[in-house]
């Protein structure tokens, strides 16, 4: 968790920056700084996403292993199961067709 700071903190860090970075360079030093939490915050929701994305994969295979052991034991119709397979076709048809646009296209550069 961040801290948070006050207007008299952020008035010292201003002053401090200003003494030592400079007021001319100070414009080209927060734009760097910037980009550089850009792209901290890009990390951190790629590495979210990917969490959220095995946490949903473990998810999937606990409902299928449920409905397995709910098939063995004959609690389920087959008009039922034969929908859910159906359904379960097109999540994970959803799910390729959503990675397969996620994932970055090789440029012609490298």
């Amino acid at each position: 968790m961040l801290p948070s700071f006050g207007f008299g903190e952020m008035i010292i860090i201003a002053l401090l920056a200003v003494i030592v970075v400079g007021p001319k360079d100070l414009p080209k030093v927060m734009r760097t700084l910037g980009s550089w939490m850009a792209r901290i915050r890009a990390m951190g929701n790629e590495f979210k996403s990917a969490f959220d994305d095995i946490d949903t994969h473990e998810d999937i295979r606990e409902l299928r292993a449920e409905m397995a052991e709910l098939r063995n034991m004959k609690l389920l119709d087959e008009d039922f199961l034969d929908e859910v397979e159906a359904v379960n076709r097109e999540i994970a048809k959803d799910v390729q067709d959503a990675g397969d646009t996620a994932a970055p296209k090789p440029s012609a550069e490298t």
